[in-house]
């Protein structure tokens, strides 16, 4: 049976933050938690399916069709009847209601700026598999902390960083640090890895699509290894059972 995937959720645990993987089906969803020494035998293929729509806050309703699609995660009908969707088209009359943060984060060799609400810092730096967080802004409105993104953003900051350059992990926040003191920002650093249940990632390859096997290693963000192989689980593709061998675990 063809699955895709809908998202890594991180919630947090007794040991830290702990991760497992939401995944769409033609009949509703399953949840497959992501423990270190699980083993799996999956194929991620370049192929998408519909993860379906957010009807109302922290809900999910599955794609009536299960339809198949060329890019992104929905097709046009559940992308139309998902409460998200006009806010990131940027309706005017889309709001998001509660307080927001600003905040900068290194990931790897990078350093990206972004919004959350006040209370998802550190989980949404865990969620981006951030090597260090800070927040920078805190107590603003949807609009007045998308205007301080933008304003850093413009400053030479990103705002977003691809799967691939988010390893290798790093041990110190040097890049952070220094992106701070240019923009006079202050704020208390915190090591975001050390708040998981997982070890530190190690990989000596990474492919996007392709054979997952062995004992999962390690969750990084939306990424998972087993210590050889480091495979990022994208929004929208198809999870399927490997061609020649039969499906462990999963």
């Amino acid at each position: 049976m063809l699955r895709s995937i809908v998202k890594v959720s991180w919630k947090k645990g007794d040991s830290g933050y702990e991760a497992d993987l939401l995944v769409a089906e033609p009949n509703g969803f399953e949840r497959i938690t992501l423990v270190p020494g699980r083993s799996f035998s999956l194929e991620i293929v370049n192929e998408r399916r519909c993860t379906g729509y957010a009807p109302e806050p922290g809900e999910r309703a599955v794609c009536p069709e299960f339809r198949k699609i060329k890019s992104g995660s929905q097709c046009s009908e559940c992308r139309g009847k998902d409460i998200y969707s006009g806010y990131v088209r940027g309706d005017k009359d889309t709001n998001l209601d509660g307080s927001f943060s600003v905040y900068m984060a290194q990931i790897s060799d990078m350093v990206k700026v972004g919004v959350t609400r006040d209370g998802k810092i550190p989980e949404r730096w865990v969620e981006q598999g951030a090597d260090f967080g800070v927040r920078v802004r805190r107590g603003l409105d949807s609009d007045e902390a998308l205007k301080v993104e933008s304003s850093i953003s413009s400053d030479g900051l990103t705002e977003r960083i691809r799967k691939e350059a988010k390893l290798p992990t790093k041990d110190e926040p040097g890049l952070l640090r220094k992106e701070m003191k240019q923009r006079d920002f202050g704020g208390e650093v915190q090591d975001v890895q050390s708040l998981t249940r997982y070890t530190s990632m190690s990989a000596s390859g990474f492919q996007r699509s392709g054979l997952f096997e062995g004992s999962l290693e390690s969750v990084r963000g939306q990424i998972i290894s087993n210590g050889r192989l480091a495979m990022p689980l994208t929004s929208g593709k198809v999870i399927k059972k490997p061609e020649q061998k039969g499906l462990n675990s999963f």
